[in-house]
């Protein structure tokens, strides 16, 4: 593409996810509120949320490897999968059954791993290193924009709407604003992605890895936060639902702040952001008036913004090492991953918030530790002693891996010959008692 054609294409995947986001903040954003004010505890959602990700989970893995499928008829797929997943929320405040609330949140959360997919297979595949940083940030900011935009609609309906059907309105409103980013994609040029290849072998492991568990940790992190914070704020603090709002979209307002001083930062900046967003769960636990809760989400939502920016910023240099549809797929599986991390996490620690919150402040710590130590570009020792401890975890986990690997086929190998012998010996114990009372019926005949 020349120059024309790149700034046209950047600015489309800028205004998709500037409705993308105003969708996002009050379907996906306001799922929790809607799911706790349904009655449902922390170990409901974490279920909800468990399920719908194994779901996704198992199918980015099945992508992962045979990754052909998202190379073919790129815009259709993403089309497709765009816009039906809008769709859900049509129906999601119509369901008042958690099974059918799994089932159609496990759809949306398939069709949501695929696009995600795809977006990133696009950017990554289309522009680059430069280009993609800078679409990165603008998407960021732009989409941070729009769900400013959307969490005022969505604090103002629910403060105002009847509780009955208020969730009826806005997902409906939601779902429409998301076809409009849909409607976007039809104007987007796909061509770059025809000549794309992708390696069956990954150069440099150790450093993807390293990033990959960084970026695993820091995930589950926010996320448990995110799964935490809600369900305290309403239920222990007894501030009312419309308050989650009014958190969500100051916490929007520093993050769209945030990506623009965190988008020309080199990467050893980036990670200040990383140490500090690790003092939020701290902060929270520690504050009792809900008010000041505002400020802690402005806060948290800057740091936080910087650190997810280390890790996407180094996928984008490390792309080269095994290419755009592989490290699409990646990025997707690592957000997966840590969600199925959460929901177990959330169902073992219910409702003791001291418990949760110290806990995913070791979590934020131990994702800062990590980028301290193992990723040589921004470590703060000696970037050869990173790469050579990065080189030993990854090869440690490796054998680890393929041991538990034959332990579990091993294992698997008794259990099924266990299984064998016990229903050889149940048949020829239901052999000896049939002979046993034919003979006993002969006898007396």
């Amino acid at each position: 593409m020349d120059l024309v054609d790149v700034t046209k294409f950047k600015w489309i995947l800028i205004l998709e996810f500037a409705f993308a986001g105003a969708y996002v903040s009050i379907t996906r954003g306001l799922f929790i509120v809607f799911l706790t004010t349904s009655g449902y505890g922390v170990d409901g959602i974490s279920f909800v949320i468990l399920i719908s990700t194994i779901v996704s989970t198992c199918v980015g893995l099945i992508i992962y490897k045979f990754p052909s499928f998202i190379r073919n008829n790129v815009k259709a797929k993403l089309i497709a999968f765009h816009g039906f997943g809008r769709l859900i929320w049509f129906l999601m405040p119509l369901i008042d059954n958690i099974t059918f609330i799994l089932f159609f949140y496990s759809i949306y959360m398939v069709f949501s791993f695929f696009v995600s997919v795809f977006m990133n297979f696009t950017i990554y595949g289309s522009l680059q290193d430069q280009d993609v940083k800078d679409v990165l940030a603008k998407r960021s900011a732009s989409g941070g924009l729009s769900s400013v935009i959307g969490l005022i609609l969505g604090i103002f309906l629910l403060a105002y709407l009847p509780p009955e059907s208020k969730f009826v309105y806005i997902f409906s409103l939601g779902a429409f604003i998301g076809i409009l980013s849909t409607i976007l994609l039809l104007f987007l040029n796909f061509s770059c992605l025809d000549f794309i290849t992708y390696s069956r072998a990954i150069e440099k492991p150790e450093k993807v890895f390293s990033t990959s568990l960084f970026l695993v940790i820091l995930i589950t992190g926010g996320s448990l936060l995110t799964l935490m914070w809600t369900p305290y704020i309403i239920t222990t603090l007894n501030a009312p639902d419309y308050f989650v709002g009014v958190l969500n979209l100051v916490g929007t307002i520093s993050s769209i702040i945030a990506s623009l001083a965190w988008r020309g930062r080199n990467l050893k900046t980036l990670r200040k952001g990383n140490i500090l967003s690790s003092l939020s769960p701290l902060i929270i636990i520690f504050t009792s008036v809900p008010v000041l809760h505002i400020f802690i989400s402005a806060f948290n939502s800057f740091m936080y913004t910087g650190a997810n920016f280390l890790g996407t910023f180094l996928f984008a240099e490390y792309k080269k090492w095994y290419g755009a549809v592989k490290s699409s797929i990646i990025l997707t599986i690592i957000g997966n991953i840590a969600l199925l991390l959460v929901a177990p996490l959330g169902i073992i620690i219910k409702e003791n918030y001291l418990f949760a919150f110290l806990s995913i402040f070791v979590i934020l710590l131990f994702s800062a530790l990590l980028a301290l130590f193992l990723i040589p570009e921004v470590s703060i020792i000696p970037e050869i002693y990173a790469g050579t401890y990065s080189s030993i975890i990854y090869r440690t986990s490796l054998i680890g891996y393929s041991i538990t690997l034959q332990l579990s086929k091993k294992m698997a190998l008794t259990t099924i010959k266990l299984i064998a012998l016990t229903f050889v010996l149940i048949m020829l114990y239901v052999i000896y008692r049939f002979l046993t009372i034919a003979l006993v019926n002969l006898n007396a005949v």
